[in-house]
């Protein structure tokens, strides 16, 4: 009988959230809206420590799109595929999870960004913060299309692109779509658009190579040597890990061009990242709620740490802080805990709550409430 939730995989996007406050990090240096003069990635907090986060720390965006393509393949596809779900259920149930919050914050973005171009004359990090593209954030189809820019909570493109990417699941399963050999079409579909736009290809295949690896998870999960496989495979994805950090420390050539670089996307989004989750995924024999709990504020952590940074940059404003300011350690620390602290509470009166109130009568019934 397969588990109702996975806690590693929950723990591994709670993670992912909060590293990718590092590769943020480098805002604090555009105070006044202007990099300042001289700025350098090596002034962050504990920068001999954290390197490969400040450097790569965008990358754990991609597995965001793995772990969703996992968990909606193994939980929605056979439903969807049988019409045992409406779309406008579907459609119900990931209204409920991803938009009261991504509203509320947006309003305080945009009121927040405003002040900032008060005070500044300029935007602060996302520059593109028009009417056109406000209403294209409020409708969650800011990065529907090709080389589109960021805007406002500019983090939230990649829940722009779950968006796309839950339309094409629907529709996908509702014409035969399936997890395993056949989630490769669509991932070898999204291949070329890494040289047209990376976020778009990224999402397109992070999120179907998690629809391949559910199979190959339902498979070997039963296999007579179950065990030993998860071992080998935690070992291949811990070996995986410890040489992509150990060349981000020694700044390889090979990773070098950042966002821009494909082979490090194929090989990140096809092999260590689905390998990472098929081996937690094996792993896993015994329920941890405090796993979950990473999980369940991921969302909250994510979306909520560049209006935290935009909100300290306003303060900074007021009571006159420099960038040197923010590059200390213990700023570092404080930050995390604040963000962490206002995720739970966020989750826990905010989001929670209001899908309780819109999906209704349904909440208790779903198999999938927390995704």
């Amino acid at each position: 009988m397969e588990p109702k939730r996975l806690t590693s995989l929950d723990a591994l996007r709670g993670i992912a959230a909060l590293s990718v406050v590092f590769w943020h990090w480098q805002h604090f240096f555009a105070l006044d809206g202007d990099w300042q003069d001289g700025w350098s990635r090596t002034q962050e907090p504990l920068f001999w420590l954290f390197k490969p986060l400040y450097l790569q720390g965008w990358a754990a965006v991609d597995l965001f799109f793995v772990l969703s393509g996992f968990v909606f393949f193994w939980l929605y596809s056979e439903t969807i595929a049988r019409r045992a779900i409406t779309p406008l259920r579907f459609a119900q149930l990931r209204f409920s999870r991803l938009y009261p919050l991504h509203l509320v914050l947006l309003l305080a973005v945009a009121a927040m960004q405003y002040a900032f171009w008060r005070a500044n004359g300029q935007f602060f990090i996302y520059r593109a913060n028009d009417v056109p593209h406000f209403l294209a954030q409020l409708f969650l189809v800011q990065n529907w299309y090709l080389r589109a820019p960021q805007s406002f909570d500019g983090p939230a493109w990649s829940v722009s692109l779950e968006c796309l990417l839950y339309v094409l699941f629907f529709v996908g399963c509702r014409l035969g779509l399936r997890s395993g050999w056949r989630a490769l079409v669509p991932v070898l579909a999204g291949v070329p658009l890494l040289w047209l736009d990376e976020h778009v290809a990224r999402g397109v295949i992070g999120f179907f190579m998690g629809g391949v690896i559910v199979a190959l998870w339902r498979s070997l999960r039963v296999h007579a040597r179950a065990r030993a496989i998860a071992r080998g495979l935690g070992l291949a994805a811990l070996a995986g890990w410890a040489a992509l950090f150990a060349l981000l420390y020694r700044d390889s050539p090979l990773l070098a061009g950042g966002e821009g670089n494909a082979g490090f996307l194929l090989a990140f989004d096809c092999g260590l990242c689905p390998l990472t989750v098929l081996a937690l995924a094996l792993q896993e024999r015994v329920q941890r709620p405090w796993l979950g709990f990473l999980g369940d504020i991921s969302y909250a952590t994510y979306l909520l740490h560049f209006p935290l940074q935009l909100a300290l940059v306003l303060l900074a404003g007021q009571m006159g802080w420099t960038p040197q300011d923010f590059m200390q350690g213990w700023v570092l620390a404080a930050f995390y805990v604040v963000l962490i602290g206002l995720g739970a509470l966020t989750y826990r009166w905010f989001e929670r709550p209001l899908q309780n109130l819109l999906r209704g009568a349904y909440w208790k019934s779903s198999a999938v409430a927390g995704s």
